[in-house]
């Protein structure tokens, strides 16, 4: 797995981001042929964020963006999305790692950035509302645990998901002001 960060082109945070054949099996094979109920893969999802481990944590939170960008696209996945939502803000609000939840925020613009179904659902998660609040706890533990903690790498991706946070949080502003009127 130490070639999978190569292989993502330094996008992912952790030298243990999804490698390309698993990436291709999920979006290819395991999504599109329902191979994994919801519920089976929350119930994965659960147990894996519990580990000790930053990259599974980091893995778990991909594994859900993926599922939820491509679950967006269709009709009938709103209770999904609204859970994959749920869970991912969690996770970005709970995680102690700034890694895990920047993945998990990175996700989260997966998940809601297209589709009908996801607009609805990150309306009725209040989506805007908790990153919103989240902003600036996120911003602040940047700078109190930014440089003593985290590798110039993480920082650097860190620092482009605080922009993509900002970007996302107006994109998500035009998004409610268009379904709520």
């Amino acid at each position: 797995m130490e070639n999978s960060f190569n292989e993502c082109s330094g996008q992912l945070m952790s030298p243990l981001c999804l490698s390309h054949e698993i990436h291709s099996a999920l979006t290819n094979c395991l999504i599109p042929k329902k191979c994994m109920t919801p519920e089976q893969l929350m119930t994965l999802c659960r147990e894996g964020i519990h580990s000790s481990s930053i990259g599974v944590r980091v893995n778990v939170v991909s594994i859900l963006g993926i599922t939820g960008s491509v679950l967006a696209k269709e009709d009938g996945t709103l209770e999904t999305l609204k859970t994959i939502g749920c869970f991912l803000l969690e996770v970005t609000t709970k995680d102690p790692s700034l890694v895990v939840a920047g993945e998990a925020l990175d996700a989260l613009f997966d998940v809601f950035a297209d589709g009908e179904e996801a607009e609805k659902a990150s309306v009725q998660i209040k989506l805007l509302a908790a990153l919103k609040e989240f902003q600036p706890v996120f911003k602040m533990k940047m700078r109190k645990e930014g440089r003593a903690r985290y590798s110039p790498d993480q920082l650097c991706v860190l620092d482009n998901v605080k922009m993509n946070l900002r970007r996302f949080i107006a994109y998500q502003e035009t998004v409610e002001k268009r379904l709520t009127s």
